[in-house]
């Protein structure tokens, strides 16, 4: 089982090798970190976008579904959006890196 140092630990490692990995990508992924971190460290994380948003200091909503995009694309999340007011999207935090 990962820890949620492992889960940071390797996120950060990968982003130094990552080029496509921007500065809006890594708050939006630390951002969905530190929800996973507050609420267990239990997959999904059950979060809405505009919690989202402000943790990650991104204040477009624009900017924040093309990084979530991203991430998904690029395999650190895998995401089931709700599309539906007062219920939270679901985000499952992908085993990232190498180690256990």
């Amino acid at each position: 089982m990962m820890t949620f140092e492992n889960y940071i630990a390797d996120f950060m490692d990968m982003v130094g090798e990552d080029p496509k990995m921007g500065p809006k990508h890594v708050s939006l992924m630390l951002a969905i970190l530190y929800f996973f971190y507050r609420q267990g460290c239990v997959n999904p994380v059950q979060v809405f976008s505009a919690q989202l948003r402000g943790q990650a200091k991104i204040r477009s909503e624009r900017i924040y579904y093309y990084c979530m995009k991203d991430l998904k694309e690029w395999g650190y999340i895998k995401l089931n959006p709700s599309f539906k007011s007062g219920i939270p999207s679901d985000i499952t935090i992908r085993h990232i890196g190498s180690k256990g």
